[in-house]
């Protein structure tokens, strides 16, 4: 039983490992306040990326569309984004961005904190582009 409880343990250890150091390759950030704060400041857009470490979806999400050479200069350009863990960083974020679906990716208004939209599921690179060009187009208007 010991055995169970610390390899348990060292699983949930390595997944928070994993979401910080794909977060710091990808230039992303892991708290919602900072986040929020940092969007406000540039005047741009934050982007929520909420999935689960159970869910292939989102790393297929992470390493097929997040990391293309088409979406990862689009978001780092113009977007804050921020990726957060549906179970672990639950408390880290608005209960109102808490959902059953993953991945999901929440369009945000820094400025007020309004939803623009959101995805559900994983998106190719070319759908993800268009929701890029999407949310940038719903922010300028609102300006």
């Amino acid at each position: 039983m010991k055995n169970i409880l610390i390899l348990l343990l060292l699983s949930l250890t390595l997944f928070g490992a994993n979401v910080d150091k794909f977060a710091q390759e990808m230039g992303y950030e892991r708290d919602f306040s900072t986040a929020l704060l940092k969007a406000k400041k540039a005047h741009k857009l934050l982007v929520m990326i909420l999935g689960a470490d159970y869910c292939p979806w989102c790393r297929k999400f992470e390493n097929k569309t997040l990391q293309s050479a088409l979406i990862k200069p689009i978001l780092n350009k113009d977007f804050v984004v921020l990726i957060v863990d549906k179970k672990y960083d639950i408390k880290t974020f608005p209960s109102k961005y808490r959902t059953q679906f993953t991945p999901k990716v929440f369009f945000i208004d820094a400025r007020n904190e309004n939803l623009l939209f959101e995805t559900t599921g994983y998106v190719k690179r070319k759908e993800f582009a268009k929701s890029l060009d999407k949310a940038q187009n719903i922010y300028r208007v609102a300006q």
